[in-house]
């Protein structure tokens, strides 16, 4: 992502031309309910500042890294399409009117999950999505504050918290990601993870390698870890393909590897409904096994 371009977008933003809204959200499974309150010319100058701020921190100077459904590299921010977890789809559900409330006496503070605050200018658009806090203790006592010297009490106990922190950030077509359980919490990512393993499933069903293949399919989507990996293994171009033009390779992986996996007089893979079976499957599909080349030391890459 372009942090430079990024910064100058909120660096140049003029609140009196272009639009700042705020969106707190209730997600139900893959729905969601919006509340959008009005938000006046005052605190979106507060929100342009405290996010101009923000972005100067240095953890939003980090390197960054393709989204790895797998593992996160310290000390690296995650980028990746507006597909991954259907964030593209979330976000139009957030801005159709279908979904929108005006009426903030409607709303359950209790039931939000998470809240957007979207910059608009010249048909751009920045996103900034953050889990919301909901504050419980402070909402079940006495909210107060000083004025004039004197310890008054909120009278209304629907005050809000826009923090500083930030989970993911949409801009010029990509996300950022700062928080990646937020992608699961936010958004719908066991369901993209669903859908893009279940196409890679299709796709090695016809290269014939593995036995029992309805089991071994039923098994991996009814594993949150499995589906991951297979998600990794497809959005890497030609890794399937690799995988089946080379299955005549897997009985020297599997001995060099000292696999558990056992092979029929066909040379198909005989899936057992075993747990280190399937991970081990998945990590041949992932072409993830090595040899270093100082020890001569058979590896696996936990990455891929």
């Amino acid at each position: 992502m372009d942090i430079l371009g990024l910064r100058q977008f909120f660096r140049d933003f003029n609140v009196d031309t272009g639009n700042i809204s705020v969106k707190l959200v209730q997600k139900i499974d893959q729905e969601y309910e919006v509340y959008e309150p009005i938000v006046r010319n005052r605190l979106q100058r507060d929100l342009k500042e405290l996010y101009v701020e923000v972005l100067q921190t240095r953890l939003f100077g980090l390197p960054q890294e393709e989204y790895n459904p797998n593992v996160g590299q310290d000390g690296y921010l995650s980028v990746a399409p507006l597909y991954v977890a259907h964030v593209d789809e979330t976000i139009e559900k957030l801005e159709s009117e279908e979904n929108i409330h005006g009426d903030m006496n409607e709303m359950n503070l209790d039931d939000i999950n998470f809240y957007c605050v979207t910059f608009t200018r010249n048909g751009e658009s920045v996103y900034i999505f953050r889990r919301f806090t909901k504050m419980k203790k402070i909402r079940r006592g006495i909210s107060t504050f000083i004025e004039d010297n004197t310890l008054r009490k909120f009278d209304n106990d629907l005050f809000i918290g826009l923090d500083r922190d930030i989970d993911i950030l949409v801009y010029q077509g990509e996300m950022l990601i700062v928080n990646r359980f937020a992608l699961q919490t936010i958004f719908n990512l066991q369901d993209y993870f669903t859908t893009r393993a279940t196409e890679a499933l299709d796709h090695i069903e016809n290269g014939n390698v593995i036995s029992n293949f309805e089991e071994f399919r039923e098994d991996c989507l009814n594993d949150r870890q499995a589906s991951k990996r297979i998600t990794k293994i497809i959005n890497t171009p030609g890794r399937i393909e690799g995988f089946l033009a080379n299955a005549n390779l897997l009985p020297n992986v599997i001995e060099e590897a000292a696999l558990e996996i056992e092979l029929n007089e066909d040379g198909q893979i005989i899936y057992t409904r075993n747990r280190q079976v399937r991970s081990e499957i998945l990590f041949c599909i992932a072409d993830a096994y090595y040899l270093s080349l100082l020890l001569n030391r058979i590896g696996e890459d936990i990455s891929q």
